[in-house]
């Protein structure tokens, strides 16, 4: 399974991450004061995004340890 390791702000703002694929070693980014660090498994959806996607596009959200997408589509 495809995990994000991800330093956030507490809006959940990403600030630095790497991706896990389980198999390869990988550095892990360390949290400065008033930042957190979380390991989550992403989606399939998720997982076929790019680095820079996932970033730019999702939020940590910190109680639930997902990702959610800063832009909600509109709904009607």
């Amino acid at each position: 399974m495809m995990q994000l390791i991800a330093v956030h702000d507490r809006a959940g703002t990403i600030i630095g991450a790497v991706l896990d694929d389980g198999e390869h070693p990988t550095p892990i980014p360390v949290a400065p004061e008033d930042y957190q660090l979380a390991r989550i498994d992403l989606t399939d959806e998720q997982a076929r995004l790019s680095l820079d996607e996932l970033c730019t596009r999702m939020l940590v959200d910190s109680e639930t340890n997902t990702l959610t997408p800063i832009y909600k589509p509109a709904t009607d």
